[in-house]
């Protein structure tokens, strides 16, 4: 099975960690990515640039409409995710556990669902 784990950041929470407990943690990640590599567990995993960079689309009667910055306006934002194969939630919660933003974020960890056409 497939989960995302999306990391969920508050920058007031970034903005107080020091540059060197920075560069540890982002050291950390690319150890925790070859770790999950090598188990087969990682699908992907990226950053995300600041919501500020954001744009959202929407669709309505009008028409196409885009916007600055993220969808929702909120105090957190998503900060950086991984796409992790795993045998059930247990298993994902288990692998995400170990995340190093950890320290400093929270993680929501959620199956992928697979579409389907009817009848495919």
């Amino acid at each position: 099975m497939r989960f995302v784990c999306f990391i969920h950041t508050n920058p007031s929470d970034i903005a107080a960690i020091s540059a060197a407990d920075h560069r540890r943690i982002v050291a950390d990640h690319f150890a925790f990515d070859e770790g999950i590599t090598a188990s087969g567990h990682h699908i992907v995993s990226e950053a995300l640039e600041e919501p500020e960079r954001a744009m959202t689309i929407r669709r309505s009667a009008k028409g196409i409409t885009v916007h600055d910055g993220p969808f929702a306006e909120s105090r957190e934002h998503i900060g950086g995710f991984y796409l992790l194969e795993a045998e059930d939630l247990e298993d994902a919660i288990r692998i995400a556990s170990g995340i190093p933003s950890l320290q400093h974020s929270a993680v929501e960890v959620r199956p992928v669902r697979t579409l389907a056409l009817d009848g495919a």
